[in-house]
């Protein structure tokens, strides 16, 4: 493989995310003054979000994500909540990163190396900038500015700001859906971080992609 470039997914990719995470959604609502046991309806409401995705409207914004979650479980929230659960997020998302700083040196002396999130930029790199590794990363491509997984017009905007041919190029992620399905659909090479030996059962077919079971193995596969 000639590989130029490495996309990293971030959650549960280079860090876990924990129910223990989700707790922080409590605090954000109270902040505001919202009951803060809605905390799992609107993380629920979220993740259903994106189910409304489609290959011709799948760039995230704010304001829609939040029409969303208010038109779902009939409430008023502000927009400034969603800026507060991004903040929140950033700060303390960060607890359980499964690469280490030794493998991500190793990669970029040969890589340019990139996050491509599911989720707001601001967010998501503020957590890489938290447990310093966000200055091994030469981009952050997200869903508000490049579209969301695994949309094939969102993975050619990426190759369009890389100037890359998409067999220049491997995505890393723990989704078979998102990140090795939207790959492998554009001609990207792909590797499925199955970080919990359980695999993503989901069942759609996709060929031609590596697994592996700790990044770690990067250093020996790239």
């Amino acid at each position: 493989m000639d590989i130029k470039n490495i996309l990293f997914d971030l959650d549960n990719t280079l860090i876990e995310n924990q129910e223990e995470d989700i707790l922080w959604y409590k605090k954000a609502l109270s902040n505001f003054g919202y009951d803060e046991n809605d905390y799992m309806d609107i993380y629920n409401a979220i993740d259903e979000y994106n189910f409304t995705l489609s290959e011709t409207n799948n760039f995230y914004s704010k304001q829609s994500m939040l029409n969303f979650i208010n038109t779902s479980l009939g409430k008023n929230y502000a927009i400034e909540l969603i800026d507060e659960i991004n903040k929140y997020i950033a700060k303390y998302w960060t607890n359980h990163p499964f690469i280490s700083e030794k493998t991500l040196q190793y990669l970029s002396c040969k890589y340019n190396l990139y996050i491509f999130t599911n989720w707001f930029k601001d967010a998501q790199s503020g957590r890489l900038e938290n447990i310093g590794l966000l200055k091994y990363f030469k981009d952050v491509f997200s869903p508000e500015y490049y579209g969301a997984k695994p949309f094939k017009s969102t993975f050619e905007n990426v190759l369009n700001t890389l100037n890359c041919k998409a067999d220049e190029c491997v995505m890393i992620g723990d989704s078979k859906y998102d990140d090795i399905f939207g790959a492998r659909n554009v001609g990207m090479n792909a590797i499925l971080f199955d970080y919990n030996g359980f695999r993503d059962k989901s069942d759609i077919m996709v060929d031609n992609y590596s697994v592996i079971t700790d990044l770690k193995q990067l250093e020996f596969l790239l």
